[in-house]
């Protein structure tokens, strides 16, 4: 099976998902489930990963990536940035 081939049946399921969601649960419980692509669920899987605390060469060896600054980049320091951004919205 090649890569496009696993991302058309992964965004199949999210399809499925949705309208099943929709359909039991209406539009708006369901909505996650339009917007989510095979894309998003790597990223999410990334950042898990990094979160728990896997070794950032492995997750980005895992990505594929031809750099661990890429791995870094895109999901360590992405990370880093929210939370800052969340912290300085808390009240003292």
């Amino acid at each position: 099976m090649t890569a496009r081939q696993l991302s058309r049946l992964v965004q199949e399921v999210f399809d499925m998902a949705y309208e099943r969601m929709k359909a039991r649960y209406g539009e708006e419980n369901a909505s996650n489930f339009k917007e989510a692509t095979s894309h998003w669920l790597r990223h999410t899987g990334a950042s898990l990963e990094i979160e728990r605390g896997r070794a950032l060469k492995d997750v980005s060896e895992d990505l594929g990536h031809a750099s661990m600054s890429t791995t870094d980049t895109v999901y360590v320091q992405a990370d880093d940035k929210k939370r800052a951004a969340s912290g300085k919205e808390r009240k003292v």
